[in-house]
């Protein structure tokens, strides 16, 4: 469960109120658990441990693996933007220009995280009266940020909402925004106990909070491995506290009896003058490594197996595969990459729409920009070179350009080519 479905479309103090309470109910929880994982601040449960044994709770963070992983495949280099007419290349510089002063790439980059790690992510495109830039880009955060629904067949979205806490003459309140498609509203209060405070236009013409969805069910990469990622820790950690119990092993003395005296010249000598008959020994606990290593092995091929992202310390990525081999090992990452680029673009398209809106241009321009994603892999020079040549002549210029890894501006690049080609450098084989 990602949104609040209401019963009540009306935006008002009373029915926000209700679906704080709700989000907070049904969904804070869940939200703040997956940060924790995230953050290694999930708690490992023991049972019956011992007082004054070993007890350890060493936190394998899995979890940041995962989402670094799979974030760094998809975002790990910015999307490109190209647009078809060179009739729209001063819609098209515009936004280009309002994305870098943005840092959009970084903000795409931050956004992914977020979409790995809770499932969803949320961004808020607002008209700013600034020199610098008038439009602007803010991430909100997934634990304070939800939406709301009509509780139609089709639940289409009716506001978006954001919270936060703040400290006024040593009161702990509360404000609360909330966006539809024409109004911001705010409410001011204590907790989930808030009252109106004021209302105004926005210009977006439609909710200016844009939801980035990292699959069909809102859920996170590590989310589905949960249980596995516990028992992880818990083996690593019960482990070490048997490999302790080991090192303070008890010394047992049998047909005899050491004093305080006695047990001091041992330590201090590293021999012991035992009367006849007596024996001494230590009682440790019968550790199966190799039953424990053999577990271990086994939960990390199923966290990896379930949450599709590939185990980086494998020998398989010394890079002696073949090329199908290693696309063949990436299979589960690029059903990732596939899911949140298709989530992901249609958020950009929206954005670019925003944009348009605010700058005066006609927003169904928007239409005609093409964004493309890249995985984020070494780059293969002769891979490139071999696409080059084998779709030279069969595809546009623009579309071979988009599919090689080491173009990250394909306009950029097609304009330098042109140029190039009808204006040779001096010695040059270039064609007029």
């Amino acid at each position: 469960m990602y949104k609040i479905i209401a019963d009540n479309n009306e935006i008002n103090a009373y029915n926000v109120s209700m679906w704080l309470i709700e989000y907070k109910n049904s969904i804070l929880n869940e939200r703040k658990t997956l940060g924790d994982y995230y953050d290694g601040k999930n708690e490992i449960i023991k049972q019956n441990a011992v007082q004054g044994r070993p007890n350890y709770s060493i936190n394998v963070n899995m979890a940041k693996y995962i989402t670094d992983v799979a974030t760094g495949y998809t975002f790990g280099k910015p999307a490109s933007y190209s647009i078809g007419l060179d009739e729209y290349k001063k819609v098209f510089d515009a936004v280009l220009k309002i994305n870098k002063i943005n840092h959009a790439d970084e903000l795409d980059y931050h956004l992914g995280g977020d979409m790995s790690a809770y499932g969803i992510a949320y961004q808020l495109i607002y008209a700013d009266k600034n020199e610098d830039s008038p439009v602007k880009f803010k991430r909100l955060e997934p634990t304070k940020t939800f939406m709301v629904s009509d509780n139609s067949i089709e639940e289409n979205i009716l506001c978006a909402v954001y919270f936060h806490d703040y400290i006024e003459n040593r009161n702990h309140k509360t404000r609360v925004y909330v966006w539809d498609e024409v109004y911001i509203y705010i409410f001011d209060g204590f907790s989930n106990s808030i009252n109106f405070t004021a209302k105004k236009k926005h210009c977006m013409g439609q909710i200016p909070v844009i939801q980035s969805l990292n699959n069909d069910d809102g859920y996170g990469d590590f989310q589905m491995v949960l249980g596995l990622l516990d028992s992880l820790n818990l083996m690593i950690s019960n482990n070490t506290d048997d490999l302790q119990s080991i090192s303070n092993a008890i010394l047992a003395v049998t047909g005899g009896k050491l004093g305080k005296e006695e047990i001091n010249q041992i330590n201090q000598y590293k021999v012991a003058n035992l009367p006849i008959g007596a024996s001494m020994q230590w009682v440790i606990k019968n550790s199966n490594i190799e039953g424990v290593l053999g577990q271990i092995r086994h939960l990390l091929n199923f966290i990896f197996q379930i949450s599709m992202v590939p185990d980086l310390s494998d020998d398989a990525f010394a890079g002696n595969l073949s090329g199908v081999a290693m696309q063949f090992k990436m299979w589960g990452i690029d059903q990732l990459w596939t899911s949140k680029v298709r989530k992901y673009k249609s958020c950009l398209y929206k954005r670019v729409q925003m944009i348009l809106r605010i700058l005066g241009m006609d927003e169904n321009l928007a239409e005609e920009f093409q964004i493309n994603f890249y995985r984020n892999l070494p780059e293969n020079m002769a891979q490139d070179y071999e696409i080059a040549k084998n779709l030279s002549g069969i595809l546009s210029l623009k579309t071979i350009l988009k599919n090689l890894s080491v173009v990250e501006d394909v306009e950029a690049e097609y304009k330098a080519i042109k140029e190039e080609r009808c204006f040779p450098k001096k010695g040059g084989g270039g064609q007029s």
